[in-house]
């Protein structure tokens, strides 16, 4: 090789930086083989590890209190190999509790070992401290109901109700002191304009009885959020009705009806409540009296509606306008539906009924105008005297009708009647 060609080489970049490498590997091997010298080495912040802690102790009820703070500090003596070895993440410095049966403080004496291969024997060890003092409290475990500060507006005809919490309570375990300061978890939830029911995951925070936080790495919790759901319902006012039914000579338009209340405060899903804007409570038979009638009846309600006005029955008055009334005797009786091969002869021989219409009708009305008429075919082939309902009918006066509920005895026989009785 000439020695153009070697200052060529010699001169590369590249060959530089491997030499310069392979000097450093040689001088490494050279300082821990041939001068591996005794070195020390301080490695502080190792946390203690307490054995029977999550067994032993955790059946006893006991718990190790102010472990956070509990760390120690190590100086290590050894040949260079050995200490420069040895990082942090490989100590383990252990305190036996398996012993101890009552809350208090103990004062123990640690053991140090390596978990990467290292032989306890070529490491000396300076502790500092030489001792740990542990901290031993009772276990306690509570159940906290969850509160919250729920500030929301919602749209125009909504209303929100009162907040849910899922759970609705909250499973706190740690130390006996600290989980005795614990009163409530506190959630807060802000919301705007809203017209639908929401839910949200949201963090807490566990307070004591004046509201002020409980901070502690030591208290263990069963969630890590609460679920909190604000029920948005639609509100509304919806008016109360009856159903008038005409009769006794007195149509709808006769009639003043007064309901009390007449509406009531409704809650409820929009869906339904939206298109509902009346609430029929029941019906008036305006043939059942003559001038006025008071009525209570009660609100249904479906179950997806709350009721919040509380009322649960409302009164109606229905009375009847510009109508007059007169008393008649009536003789003319008469049956339907007799059965075939029966007999019906009227027992009853006379009523007074009472008819209604406007004035100038009622004085065209005479007792030959007006009939009594019972319906006989619930009774079928029953054979005896029996009492039935009968209608008033007002033959050749349409706007007139009769007034009130009337009965009158049939006496029913098998036969027909003869010739000269239906004559």
């Amino acid at each position: 090789m000439t020695r153009k060609t070697i200052n060529k080489i010699t001169s590369n970049k590249w060959f530089l930086i491997a030499v310069s490498c392979l000097i450093s590997i040689l001088l490494w091997l050279y300082v821990t083989n041939v001068e591996n010298v005794d070195i020390e080495n301080t490695i502080s912040g190792i946390p203690i590890t307490y054995i029977g802690e999550e067994d032993i102790l955790a059946d006893r009820k006991l718990i190790v209190t102010d472990k956070a703070d509990q760390t120690v500090t190590l100086k290590l003596y050894g040949k260079r190999n050995v200490i420069s070895s040895i990082k942090k993440s490989d100590i383990v410095a252990t305190v036996d509790l398996t012993d101890v049966k009552n809350t208090g403080v103990v004062e123990r004496v640690y053991d140090v070992s390596f978990t990467n291969g290292v032989d306890e024997k070529d490491v000396y060890i300076d502790k500092s401290p030489t001792y740990v003092t542990v901290n031993i409290d009772r276990m306690s475990t509570s159940r906290v109901d969850i509160r919250g500060e729920i500030n929301v507006t919602v749209a125009e005809g909504y209303m929100a109700e009162p907040a849910e919490y899922n759970p609705e309570y909250l499973e706190i375990s740690g130390p006996e002191e600290v989980i005795s300061r614990v009163d409530h978890a506190f959630v807060k939830v802000e919301r705007e304009n809203l017209t639908r029911t929401v839910t949200n995951s949201v963090d807490y925070k566990l307070v004591d009885a004046d509201g002020n936080e409980v901070v502690s790495d030591e208290i263990e919790v069963d969630k890590e959020q609460v679920e909190v759901t604000i029920p948005v319902v639609m509100y509304k006012e919806v008016v109360l009705a009856v159903d008038i039914i005409p009769g006794g000579g007195a149509k709808s338009s006769d009639a003043v009806v007064e309901i009390s209340p007449p509406t009531i405060a409704l809650s409820g899903d929009a869906g339904i409540l939206s298109s509902l804007n009346k609430i029929s409570i029941g019906s008036i038979d305006l043939s059942k009296f003559a001038v006025s009638s008071t009525t209570t009846f009660a609100i249904p309600l479906s179950n997806e509606l709350n009721n919040l006005s509380g009322v649960t029955e409302a009164e109606v008055k229905v009375s009847v306008k510009n109508l007059a009334t007169k008393r008649m005797i009536v003789s003319n009786i008469e049956f339907d539906n007799v059965s075939e091969g029966y007999t019906a002869t009227p027992v009853t021989q006379y009523l007074e009924v009472m008819i209604r219409g406007p004035q100038e009708i009622i004085d065209l009305v005479n007792a030959y105008n007006v009939r009594i008429v019972a319906d006989l075919a619930d009774l079928g082939s029953a054979v005896g005297r029996y009492a039935v309902d009968a209608k008033i009918i007002v033959d050749g006066y349409s706007e007139a009708g009769g007034v009130g509920d009337y009965k009158v005895v049939v006496s029913l026989e098998e036969g027909e009647p003869d010739a000269h009785e239906e004559g």
